[in-house]
């Protein structure tokens, strides 16, 4: 949407509000994934200055990736005897993130149980039901830690979702099997709880068609897999041995195919955009790409467009997204109701001189610049 473009008079003030709205909000990232590789270390203080930079971006859901991963990790003070194994006790990130969050003003997702042992190698019956088990007990006692937090938006299932692993790798393991026996009974215990879910599949461009990734959603959420949000993961820095998943110039079909199975069964459809280049996944990726990438999730239809991942950015990673993306209020010089309220008189003295349009950048909400390909990598 141009900001030159002129906008007829006839259009109400709720709609007006609401394509400025899309429009500022379609040059801007609305969140991140905190995998706690970085924060686990870092003081409440610290974790405090990152949220309201991460507000003051836009980024205002931050995914917390996993509550505990297996042997290894754990991320909030659970006395469940199945997590006591974990190797490094980080168990204050979730609190300290809570709090952080109410003090930014952002919302949380609580990531829950995480081991890929045997996802991605068939796995039995019985396997998927005992993980299952295992992340019903963490979403009962999360829900008993902070379930009166307002902060707390839902849960992130960790597990990893892919057509090509997930389409009859053994005669025990099938679309069927696994949203019955894993997908399904998480989804619907949160949701039982008040917690929207969140799933973050992903794609490989070298192993599936668009068309195929849609026929599998669809199959997905036909057999009553029903997450409030899917955030299909653009690939665009993913690799496998030198092929990557995605391209910038391939990447919205793969977004849209997904979209509309998300439409079709009224389903969230959001982008988790990944920030890191390909070549180096502990670097940040340049404007130029990053700013490709966002304009084709939103083209795409994303409603949202969360980034993977903090650990990535870090503080140097901030200071270019705030360069990149900066919000920029040099614009908004009036608001729109007092715009209105000007009219309304104009109408009264003289019913023949009403303005034909609405400039937008006539707005009350903040101006975000469009950061498409019109920006260069070094602005």
């Amino acid at each position: 949407m141009s900001a030159t473009r002129f906008l007829p008079h006839v259009f109400s003030t709720a709609l007006l509000l609401s394509i400025f709205s899309t429009y500022a909000e379609s040059a801007n990232l609305n969140g991140v994934f905190d995998a706690g590789w970085t924060t686990a270390y870092q003081s409440a203080d610290s974790i405090n200055h990152l949220h309201k930079r991460l507000n003051a971006l836009g980024m205002e859901q931050v995914v917390l990736q996993y509550a505990a991963v297996e042997k290894t990790h754990l991320y909030y003070p659970s006395q469940l005897g199945l997590l006591q194994n974990t190797q490094y006790k980080n168990n204050q990130l979730f609190p300290k993130s809570i709090e952080a969050a109410k003090a930014a003003g952002n919302k949380l997702w609580f990531g829950l149980y995480y081991d890929d042992e045997m996802w991605y190698s068939s796995p039995e019956v019985w396997q998927l039901d005992s993980l299952a088990a295992r992340n019903l007990k963490v979403i009962e006692e999360l829900y008993a830690l902070y379930g009166d937090e307002k902060v707390i938006e839902g849960v992130y299932i960790p597990q990893e979702i892919a057509r090509f692993y997930w389409r009859g790798l053994s005669e025990n393991t099938t679309v069927a099997t696994l949203t019955m026996h894993f997908l399904i009974p998480v989804t619907q215990a949160a949701q039982a709880k008040g917690w929207k879910v969140l799933a973050a599949p992903f794609y490989n461009q070298n192993l599936e068609s668009p068309e195929e990734l849609q026929a599998f959603f669809e199959s997905l959420f036909a057999a009553g897999f029903k997450p409030d949000v899917v955030a299909v993961q653009d690939g665009i820095g993913a690799s496998d041995n030198g092929r990557n998943h995605a391209d910038i110039l391939t990447v919205g079909r793969y977004e849209r195919s997904v979209a509309k199975a998300c439409s079709k069964y009224g389903i969230d459809f959001w982008v988790d955009m990944e920030l890191f280049r390909t070549d180096d996944p502990h670097t940040l990726a340049d404007s130029a790409r990053l700013s490709a990438q966002l304009d084709t999730a939103r083209t795409a239809g994303a409603s949202k467009v969360i980034a993977y991942d903090l650990a990535v950015l870090g503080n140097a990673g901030l200071d270019s997204l705030e360069k990149w993306f900066k919000r920029d209020s040099s614009l908004a010089t009036e608001s729109i109701f007092e715009i209105r309220r000007s009219r309304r008189a104009t109408r009264q003295r003289a019913t023949d001189d009403v303005p034909k349009y609405i400039d937008p950048r006539h707005k009350e909400i903040r101006y975000y610049k469009l950061n498409g390909t019109r920006i260069k990598a070094s602005e």
